[in-house]
This record gives structure tokens, sequence and C-alpha cells, in this order.
């Protein structure tokens, strides 16, 4: 029976596996631990409408190279496509990616050739042109998306090999490059293409492609009939639909107005755990909520402020409190899955209210003239407010008066009004899980949320150089003297990792449950191995 029999007869996919799977083992051909591996090895169905889920707001953007909020990396992932991706480990990979292959003999000249036969959107056939164009774009001064890209690579170090091959000369050595390439917002576009701010016609090349999108309320998109990964995707259309608040989400789903729900709140996972309706996938990759202290702004310009208050809380129970326990223990430090995560291996940051108090006193403050600041958090993730209000209830606490914060959550617009804003001292940021080099370059020129480092520092040439080191040890050693003034200077408190949580129903198949760098295994890779079990 081929694919085409098997979606059109009455035989579901359960059916066939179950009956597959049974004759097989009484055959003994297989052992039961390999079902697994039948079921994801069998395609699905093909037809339906998925309905997924997301806390937005009218600010809600369309852009393959930008992203802000959470709804706009959804989007960005239903239509665009990398030149490689991350695999569970984190590690660079061809499977789902544009590019066949990447080399590279110095670390600073990168070949790049595309795979055959890759169709946009609207049928045009993606060339060497387009990555040429894609990659200047990217790394343009005036285009903001570019800040990241800035410290190696400008547009005229993109050029056109053949038809299908490019070559980026970058201004540094990058021994670490294809990490890049796999970042989600490296997206190769046609040649041409505008952002939806300037024009609705989003070509790219992933599964799906933009039909209608009104920020604030939903976007539509429908099959790539001519997609270059052979016989996906399954479902007919996505549409990612806008909520206000996490609340309305969640009801939403329970109540099945939409089949999947990105981002829900980790307190409402034993009620969601409960609907026999429902399933629940964690990702505890790595994923940070971090409090963002601004370290040229007061009170936070005496760096023994910024010590106090990360010895002021309690992070055991800041996980039990805001995670109701679904995450794990951080120590100010990022990115657990790479291999020189916490390279001085220091010790998990305990509470030490005296210790606190001292640094405090020693930086002149005191209950008459206390450390006083307002936290702000957006009303879009509740683990950002959450741990926002849970963090000033314990340093005030632990302080004993020492420090008087408050905590504000602003109702709309936040990312365009608050986030980074002049004035704005200490506010709450997230970030999905990276490797070590992207999330330090994310913080430090895309997002320059503490305005670390501090003056007279060298880790921007540190970085420089440790990206360009391809020995593992010295590259290591590098690695140790940036993330060492990181945690004794910096203006980040990352009190632990979340375990990102989403949940949907369980006629949505496909999921691949791993840890991964963005939820539901990348979307489902762009919604491309999903499908519905009507």
């Amino acid at each position: 029976m081929d694919q085409q029999e098997i979606e059109t007869s009455g035989l579901s996919r359960r059916h066939f596996i179950q009956g597959a799977s049974s004759v097989a083992l009484a055959a003994g051909i297989f052992s039961s631990s390999s079902l697994n591996a039948l079921a994801a090895s069998v395609p699905g169905k093909k037809g339906g409408s998925l309905k997924v889920g997301v806390v937005g707001d009218v600010k809600d953007l369309l852009d393959a190279h930008w992203i802000v909020a959470i709804p706009d990396i959804v989007r960005l992932n239903v239509g665009f496509e990398t030149l490689m991706v991350y695999d569970e480990n984190f590690k660079p990979t061809y499977k789902d990616g544009l590019a066949e292959e990447v080399s590279t003999k110095d670390g600073i000249n990168w070949i790049i050739r595309l795979k055959k036969g890759i169709e946009f959107h609207d049928g045009k056939t993606l060339t060497a042109d387009d990555l040429v164009y894609s990659w200047q774009r990217l790394s343009n001064p005036a285009e903001k998306h570019s800040k990241a890209l800035r410290p190696f690579l400008n547009p005229a170090g993109v050029s056109k090999v053949d038809n299908r091959t490019a070559k980026l000369t970058l201004l540094q050595a990058n021994a670490d490059f294809m990490v890049t390439l796999a970042t989600y917002t490296s997206t190769v576009v046609p040649v041409g293409y505008q952002n939806y701010a300037k024009s609705p016609l989003q070509i790219g090349t992933g599964p799906y492609k933009l039909k209608s999108f009104t920020p604030g309320v939903e976007s539509t998109h429908v099959r790539h009939k001519n997609y270059w990964d052979s016989g996906k995707p399954y479902l007919d259309e996505v549409r990612v639909l806008s909520f206000s608040d996490t609340t309305a989400l969640t009801n939403a789903l329970q109540g099945g107005q939409i089949d999947v729900a990105i981002n829900v709140p980790l307190a409402t996972l034993p009620t969601l755990k409960k609907n026999k309706k429902l399933d629940v996938y964690s990702n505890s990759a790595g994923k940070i909520t971090p409090i963002c202290l601004v370290i040229d702004m007061d009170p936070f310009k005496d760096v023994r402020t910024r010590q106090a208050l990360k010895m002021l809380i309690n992070r055991k129970n800041l996980i039990k409190q805001v995670l109701s326990g679904n995450g794990r223990l951080a120590n100010d430090d990022y990115s657990p899955a790479d291999p020189n995560y916490n390279s001085n291996k220091y010790p998990m940051q305990e509470q030490d209210a005296t210790g606190a108090l001292e640094l405090l006193s020693a930086a002149g403050f005191s209950k008459s003239k206390p450390v006083v600041f307002d936290l702000k958090a957006p009303d879009d993730d509740a683990a950002l407010s959450g741990l926002a209000k849970a963090f000033v209830e314990q340093v005030n606490t632990a302080s004993g008066g020492v420090v008087k914060a408050t905590a504000t959550t602003v109702a709309s617009g936040y990312w365009d009004t608050t986030y980074m804003a002049p004035g704005v001292n200490a506010f709450m940021t997230y970030y999905n899980p990276k490797p070590y080099f992207p999330q330090f370059s994310g913080m430090i020129f895309s997002y320059p949320e503490t305005h670390f480092p501090e003056p007279g520092s060298n880790i921007k040439d540190l970085y420089a150089k440790a990206l360009g080191e391809v020995n593992p040890k010295k590259r290591a050693a590098m690695v140790a003297k940036m993330q060492k003034e990181e945690h004794e200077r910096g203006g980040y408190i990352i009190p632990y990792f979340v375990n990102a949580a989403d949940s949907y129903s369980n006629k949505v198949k496909g999921i691949n449950k791993r840890n991964s760098a963005l939820p539901l295994d990348y979307y489902g890779m762009h919604f491309k191995n999903i499908w519905l079990d009507k």
C-alpha cells in the first residue's frame, strides 16, 4: 500500500502502525523499543487547518530577519528557513536546512552550497543571488537586525561563486560560524525582499506561505505545494492566532478553539495534564528569563549593588514559587548545553543576606538611604512578570528594608515602550536556548540590555579572538575569562533555567519531544512535521 492509499483509505495511521508492528513482533522482527522509530518513519496524514495560539498584540511584526516578541518568532518559522539548523545537541546540521554543504579552510572564507531544486513560494528557484541578497541584508549596518553580525561580516564580504554557491568573507576568523548559519533569524529570502510593513508579499522557502496577516489578530499560512522536502508539509494551512493574555490563551485551548498553545503558564501544567484531550511538551534546554540591571544607571553603577542583589535571592524558592518546580538552578550564567558552560566551575550562589548587606553598606546604602528601583515586566509571559514580583519580594524582605524595590507589569506594548527604553534601569527579558557565542553576541551587540561591558573592558576583543580559535583548550580558556567578567561584573541576574512549556490537542501528531532551541521541536520544524489525526 503506497502513501496515497494509506491517506485515502479508511485505514488510519494508528491502525496501520499497530497492524504492522503486531505482525512484526509476532515474527520477532522488531523489539518493543523499536516501535517509536517505526512510528516516526511512517508519514502523516494530509489536510486540515492547525490553529496555533500565542499571546500577542497589534505590535506583532513579520520580518524574515528580525523578531521582538514570541508571535514574531512563530510566524518567522512558518514561512522562512535557514541554511542549517540545530540538532538536539545544539550542533548545526544540514538536515532540514537549505545548505547542501558549508566549508572553510581558515575560518574567514566560508563557501556555502545550496541544495538543488528549492523553490520560493512564488515558484522562483532559490539561487546564489538570493543567498547573496539575504546575507547582505542581514549584515547591512543600516538595518537594526545586523548588530550581531557587524563584528565579523559586512555586505562587501558577500559574493556569488556560481548559481548555487556563495562565499562569505568574514572580517575576522570565526571557527563557530556554522552556529550563526543555524540561528533561526538567519533565514534566506528572495532578491528584493522587504518586511511586511513595507510589502505584504512575504516570500520564503518554508512549508507554508503567507495568505493574510492582521497584527494582534491572526495570520493564515497555506501549504507550499512545491516544497522541497518531499511529501511535506501535511497540513493545508497553519493559522497563528493572537490572544490578549495567557488566561485567554489557555481557556481557548481547553475549550477547543485552538489546537496548540505556545508558552503556557507553568502554573497551569497540573490542570492541563489532567485534561485527557491535551498533551504537554516541556522543553528544558536552557531558556532564560533574565532580570536586566542597567550598569551605567543608578542605583546599579556600583558593582557591589549588583552583586548584593544576586546574593539576596533564594533561587530554589524562586523555582518553586514562579515555575511550580518546572526549572533548574542557574548561577547567572547561560547556555547549559554549550561545551564551555560554567568554565570557571563557580559554586551555586546561595542566599547570603549578611554578605549582601555588607556590600550594600560599603556602597553607601542603608535603611535611611535604600536601594530604590522599579522592575518592569510584560504581561505576555507569566514567567517574566511572575519572576519580577517574586524577586522584588525576596530582595525587599531579605534586606530588611535596605532595598525598597517595586515590580510593575506593563499591560501592552512593553517591547516597544519599555524594553531598553531610555530612563528604564531595571526590566525583564527572555532568550530561547542558544550556544554560548550567539547568546553573548545577542546580549552585547543585538540587544545591549544592561550596557555591559564597563568602560575599559577588553571582553569584546576576547570574544573576537575566541571566535577564531580552533584549539578547544585555548578557546575554553578565553571563554573562562569572558564568563568570569560577566559573572562578577555583569548586569544580568539569571536565577534559573525555565522549562518552556506548550500544550496541544492530542489530535496533533508529529511533534518530537526533545530539547530544542525553539518550542515544539522548532515548531514541528516549521510545522512541516505536524499533522492532524482527525
